[in-house]
């Protein structure tokens, strides 16, 4: 019977709506037909008896003829035809009772005053209208139930953890959506365990366990929008060893502002899985940092550079230029800053180029009189620049000398670089590469001190960013959803993580306590465990974890350490760093090399790169990292 129920239901959800709203009106018709021909028969008898039964049907012909008629027009009329069958909700049952009353009431009307002998029964026309709401709501009942049958995949049960506001509401978002079987609700809250809300009962969180074992449940809702991390991680702890997936609705300002709705669920956010409290910005150093000032942030269309961008506009500085040399991601940036710029009032200006390029970059700083420079652009992908390393130094360590110099000569306020973690005693080219960058910003920075000039050069430093391009955190991603396997490189392997939004605020912050070649440390957490971070995010997708015996879902492979990649990364050389005006900013205390072994470093640094000597880029990085790994593939 499914399987040819189910043939029907692709039948006719492929014909045009016209013709499917033809034949619901013919079959309405005929509901309303034989509502009245059976009030007759259950009034004057069965119609096997003949002369009452035709007596009965010759006295209400009127109805017989214009009931029905006036039945489809009233049906119309309250927008019931409009309605998606498919997706009609409780609603729709209101509406039929109200079209079939206004129904009976017209036809008792009309009796009274064409059939003054009284032939009609008043009986048979409440039936009329009892039997036709009946037959009404059960015909759309049961093919409401047929097109759930047509051949798409069958419904998934879940659970909504949370019976608040934003678990009702995503209760009733997806009474119509028969992709999910909702199976009740979980809380924590004593004083909902027992009750029953929306016809779905509401149990303790101590029956999660056997309440997905019981009813087969393969999701978990995360409906509670506005809990802190600590508690959220608390209950993502408590669902991991379940094997469902969890996904998340949308927070409690995304629903406030209009920008998503209940039914938006998604995946569990990586950020809440590692577990890290966000810091309100502090508002006074980000106004110190570019209020009312002109800013330049360079790659700016890349995964930091972007973020700098949408928070510096929403800070409402004077004028904020984008800087990259990439042209599809200015395009992409400028298209999700215009909207944020108009609200704020804010001037956006879009310069396409390479900071190589030192006669552009003059005339930036020059024709828009910039104040305030994040530099972000780099090549960060640490085994593409072991295997360019020409491209890489120049851009990260050259490029960053250009754009410095032109800062330098226009007398900007302030020059932040963003840096990484990977510039701490580097074992690759990449972080080499950004070592030396940071090695020209403090140079410089000593230079203006001792001539005490007013403008206030600093670094940032941090680890990894969640979501970036080349994060490891997408790469799962994508490796979860095509099935494995999720590809670790060592099992001791850790990282630290932060989301983008908190890092490019904790970089403007950092900007306002820039004093002379400072270098600021982004309180990163406890490192993650690479490997735990693969199995968590393999079963908060309700998948298991394949041990090498066939029976899990998705594999975890370790590939090997790439060249140049330590095992554990850190933020600090010199071990030393004392607190800043930001509880999440450290002020870090590193040696500086001389201005002339600096000068001796670009000059050997330029020529390298003119004469493209990979050799002489190896031996001048390694002066500045252990580069052995780089070769041997073991990491330190």
């Amino acid at each position: 019977m499914t399987a040819a129920t189910s043939r029907l239901a692709r039948d006719v959800s492929t014909l045009p709506r016209p013709l499917k709203l033809g034949i619901l009106v013919v079959l309405d018709l005929l509901v309303l037909l034989g509502a009245i021909a059976v009030a007759v028969a259950l009034r004057y008898g069965d119609p096997a008896d003949g002369l009452g039964f035709a007596r009965g049907l010759q006295d209400h012909l009127p109805v017989i003829v214009f009931g029905p008629i006036l039945g489809v027009i009233l049906l119309a009329t309250m927008g019931i035809y409009s309605e998606v069958l498919r997706y009609s909700g409780p609603g729709l049952v209101g509406r039929l009772a109200t079209a079939t009353a206004i129904l009976v009431a017209t036809t008792i009307t009309a009796s009274f005053l064409i059939d003054r002998e009284g032939g009609q029964s008043r009986s048979v026309l409440i039936m009329f209208g009892l039997l036709g709401f009946l037959g009404l709501w059960g015909l759309r009942t049961f093919a409401k139930y047929v097109l759930s049958l047509d051949g798409r995949t069958s419904s998934v049960n879940a659970l909504i953890y949370g019976a608040g506001v934003a678990g009702v509401g995503l209760a009733s978002a997806l009474s119509s959506d028969r992709s999910w079987r909702l199976i009740g609700f979980v809380d924590d809250n004593r004083i909902n365990h027992g009750r029953t809300i929306g016809g779905l009962r509401v149990h303790p969180s101590e029956d999660l366990p056997e309440l997905t074992r019981r009813h087969d449940v393969q999701a978990v809702f995360l409906a509670l929008p506005s809990i802190g991390i600590g508690p959220r991680q608390a209950i993502l702890n408590r669902l991991q060893p379940l094997d469902v997936k969890v996904l998340s609705v949308p927070t409690l300002e995304e629903l406030i502002a209009g920008q998503a709705k209940f039914r938006d669920v998604r995946q569990i956010e990586t950020e809440n899985i590692l577990g890290r409290d966000s810091v309100d910005a502090d508002e006074r150093l980000v106004i110190d940092a570019i209020g009312g000032r002109t800013v330049l942030v360079t790659g700016g269309g890349g995964s930091i550079g972007s973020e700098l961008c949408r928070q510096i506009v929403a800070a409402e500085p004077r004028r904020l230029v984008v800087f990259d040399q990439s042209e599809f991601n200015l395009y992409r940036i400028g298209q999700d800053l215009e909207p944020l710029a108009e609200a704020a009032g804010v001037d956006v200006e879009l310069v396409l180029g390479s900071v190589l390029d030192a006669a552009l970059l003059r005339e930036t700083f020059q024709r828009h009189d910039v104040d305030v420079v994040f530099h972000a652009a780099a090549y960060k992908h640490v085994p593409l620049v072991e295997d360019n390393v020409v491209a890489g130094v120049e851009t990260n360590a050259i490029g960053t000398l250009r754009t410095l110099d032109a800062a330098l000569d226009h007398g900007v306020e302030r020059f932040v670089m963003i840096s990484t973690d990977k510039a701490v005693r580097p074992t690759n080219a990449m972080g080499a590469s950004k070592r030396i960058a940071e090695i020209l910003v403090q140079d410089r920075a000593a230079r203006i001190a001792s001539r005490n000039e007013a403008p206030s050069l600093g670094i940032v430093r941090f680890g990894n960013v969640i979501g970036s391009s080349g994060s490891v955190v997408p790469l799962f991603r994508r490796q979860i959803a095509a099935g494995g396997p999720v590809t670790v490189t060592h099992p001791e392997v850790t990282r630290f993580f932060m989301s983008i939004p908190e890092a490019s605020s904790l970089v403007i912050q950092a900007a306002a306590m820039t004093e002379g070649g400072d270098v600021f440390l982004l309180d990163m957490g406890e490192p993650v465990r690479i490997m735990d971070l693969a199995r968590t995010m393999i079963e908060m997708n309700g998948l298991s974890v394949d041990e090498g015996d066939g029976r899990g879902d998705i594999a975890i492979d370790v590939v090997g350490l790439r060249p140049g990649e330590k095992i554990h990364e850190e933020l600090l050389i010199d071990d030393e760093a004392s607190p800043s005006d930001h509880p999440r900013i450290r002020r870090a205390v590193e040696h500086r090399p001389d201005h002339d072994e600096v000068a001796s470093l670009i000059d050997r640094l330029e020529t390298a790169v003119a004469e493209r000597d990979v050799e002489a880029l190896r031996t001048l990085l390694a002066e500045y990292g252990d580069l052995a790994a780089e070769t041997s593939g073991t990491a330190r």
